[in-house]
C-alpha cells in the first residue's frame, strides 16, 4: 500500500524532469508556415563537428516552428521570421543558404536568412561552437523555405 505513493511520486519526479529541460522560447510571427514545419522536422538531433569535445543534442522547445541545442542552450533558431530588408548587414553564404549577421554581443551572434520566406533566425553562443559550424549544421534543413532571393 505504501508503494503506490513511492511510484507516483517517482513518476511525477521523472515528468517534472523531462519538462524542465524543455527551452522556452517565443514563437515567431509566422511559425505556423507550412515551410517552418518542413524545416524543423529536417533539422539534425545534434551539430557539432571535431573542434567540439562532444556534440550539442537536441532538446525540447516550448513553441512551435523552434529549436535549441545544447545544455544550457548554445544554438536556438525560430523560423517564420520577416523576411529581412536588402541591408548594408555583412552576409556570408553556407551551404545554399545567405545569413546576414544581424547582431553580435559579446559571444552570442544572431544571424536570419536572406532571401527565404518565412525567414529563420539562429542565435549562437560562439564561447561554445563556431557560428559557422552552427550554420552549416542548419542551413540543409533551412535550404526547405522558398528562396525568394540572394544577397549579391
Amino acid at each position: 500500500m505504501r508503494l503506490l505513493p513511492l511510484a507516483a511520486a517517482a513518476a511525477a519526479l521523472v515528468a517534472l524532469t523531462g519538462c524542465a529541460r524543455s527551452v522556452s522560447l517565443p514563437p515567431a510571427e509566422d511559425a505556423a508556415d507550412p515551410g517552418c514545419a518542413s524545416v524543423i522536422v529536417s533539422l539534425p538531433e545534434e551539430l557539432g563537428d571535431a573542434s567540439l569535445p562532444q556534440p550539442l543534442d537536441r532538446r525540447e522547445t516550448t513553441a512551435q516552428g523552434t529549436a535549441a541545442y545544447g545544455d544550457p542552450s548554445a544554438v536556438t533558431l525560430r523560423c517564420g521570421m520577416p523576411e529581412p530588408a536588402p541591408s548594408a548587414s555583412r552576409c556570408i553564404q553556407v551551404g545554399a543558404v545567405d545569413w546576414l549577421e544581424v547582431a553580435q554581443e559579446e559571444d552570442v551572434w544572431t544571424f536570419v536568412s536572406y532571401g527565404r520566406s518565412p525567414a529563420a533566425e539562429v542565435v549562437i553562443d560562439t564561447g561554445v561552437v563556431s557560428a559557422v559550424t552552427a550554420l552549416e549544421s542548419l542551413s540543409s534543413a533551412v535550404d526547405r523555405l522558398e528562396q525568394t532571393g540572394a544577397c549579391t
